[in-house]
């Protein structure tokens, strides 16, 4: 009689150890995506000033609007092109699988971002711009597509707080990095210092390219032998996506994520606040803007997965204990322009850390999770883009007007924070009846 214990099959093991390297692999290619690719999206505000300034490199003679107003309306427009984005996009990257989708849009981003390093003209710089925006808006809801596609539902809320974690890390990584460039550069009479921050924007995405294009061919063979047994069409998306948006928690979820998109849009506009309203130089008020990135990041690194394990009434406390703090904080700086309080810049600084940290849960969390949940592997990036679309359409109107008015006058910046704080108020109060409802 053999006593000898039964050892498992290899085959299983090495399965199991395999799955997990292409898991880890796949989470680190989805993380490098989202760095990189808002990453991109600070160039822009980096530079501004910049661009702003008569000796920029770009021809503007073809314009009779002045620096200011042509990309006041350019932000505007480009703004519109994200929100028509989401409004499209959602139902495709659902169809193709959020891998592919990805794949293309960075591709796409990378010889966009190219073309605006080398550009003479605005009218090709405002274009490229646009475009760049029109993929960027497509990059969140395959993510999410992806971490459907890729992990269990008991890793979503992990997952999801990583891609989220990327996009603060990317933020303040290229803020600062934009920041020593713009330091070393800006004096130099052989290259514009702003071609060189979009030169590194667009080489800086061939990294995840490469990431997606090794883990992703683990998940190929497996999404093509469920995809022609139920490969989600277009009317499958739109068909879920009219299902949940008869509930109340879908419209208070796109509600409070679109005033959440409005609030945390800020980021854009501290280098120019900090640049006009506090006398800092470009390098130091890019810096500025990688605090505000910073406390979003160290937020959603810690508190994502332990967000997914609370019981309701804890998550409502949390979500109104944060969007309390958040909306303290944008009426303190509102109180500054208003004169009633003088903030010192680092004082501001403070301020804006805390700003970050308190916004990121609630914005990247509950209705990432709603829209993982309720849309499935059919309709989750459609139903995580109409959240989106309604703050993007916002959004155009808002970042036209911020980049419209005298930001070297402190009064002119009142009626920005009053939109701000409104914005933190309503949100407190629709995502905190959207988790009661749930």
């Amino acid at each position: 009689l053999s006593l000898t214990p039964t050892s498992p099959p290899l085959d299983s093991n090495n399965k199991s150890d395999n799955a997990h390297n292409h898991q880890r692999g796949m989470a680190a290619a989805l993380f490098s995506t989202y760095f990189c690719v808002m990453g991109a999206k600070c160039a822009l505000p980096s530079v501004l000033s910049l661009l702003l300034h008569p000796s920029t490199g770009l021809d503007f003679s073809a314009w009779s609007l002045d620096r200011q107003q042509l990309f006041s309306r350019q932000l505007t427009i480009a703004t519109m092109s994200v929100a028509f984005g989401k409004l499209l996009l959602g139902p495709v990257i659902d169809a193709i699988g959020g891998i592919a989708s990805l794949k293309i849009a960075l591709t796409a981003l990378c010889m966009l971002l190219l073309v605006i390093a080398q550009c003479n003209r605005f009218m090709t710089f405002a274009i490229c711009w646009v475009f760049v925006d029109f993929i960027f808006s497509s990059c969140w809801a395959a993510c999410i597509s992806a971490i459907h596609q890729c992990f269990p539902q008991e890793e979503w809320a992990k997952r999801v707080g990583t891609i989220a974690a990327a996009a603060r890390t990317g933020n303040a990584a290229a803020f600062s990095l934009f920041a020593v460039v713009l330091r070393f550069t800006t004096n130099s009479s052989k290259l514009k210092p702003w071609r060189i921050v979009f030169f590194l924007s667009a080489i800086l995405q061939l990294v995840p390219i490469s990431l997606l294009t090794y883990y992703g061919r683990f998940y190929k063979d497996a999404q093509m032998q469920e995809s022609s047994i139920s490969r989600p069409s277009l009317s499958t998306s739109v068909s879920c996506l009219k299902r949940v948006a008869v509930t109340p928690e879908f419209w208070l979820h796109l509600t409070s994520r679109s005033a959440l998109m409005v609030f945390g849009s800020f980021l854009l506009f501290v280098p120019t606040l900090f640049t006009n309203c506090y006398g800092a130089t470009n390098a130091f008020a890019a810096q500025v803007g990688s605090i505000f990135a910073l406390g979003c990041l160290l937020s959603v690194t810690f508190g994502s997965q332990l967000y997914a394990t609370l019981d309701k009434p804890t998550k409502m406390t949390c979500v109104i204990s944060s969007l309390t703090t958040a909306t303290l904080c944008a009426l303190a700086q509102l109180a500054h322009v208003k004169g009633t309080l003088t903030l010192s810049a680092n004082a501001s600084a403070a301020l804006l850390f805390l700003w970050g940290f308190c916004f990121a849960i609630p914005f990247y969390i509950p209705p990432s999770l709603y829209a993982l949940s309720r849309g499935g592997k059919t309709s989750s990036a459609t139903i995580a883009d109409v959240f989106d679309f309604g703050g993007f359409g916002l959004l155009a109107v808002f970042n036209g007007y911020v980049a419209s008015i005298r930001h070297e006058v402190l009064s002119a910046w009142i009626p920005t924070f009053e939109i701000l704080t409104a914005c933190s108020l309503v949100s407190l109060v629709t995502l905190s009846l959207a988790i009661y409802l749930e």
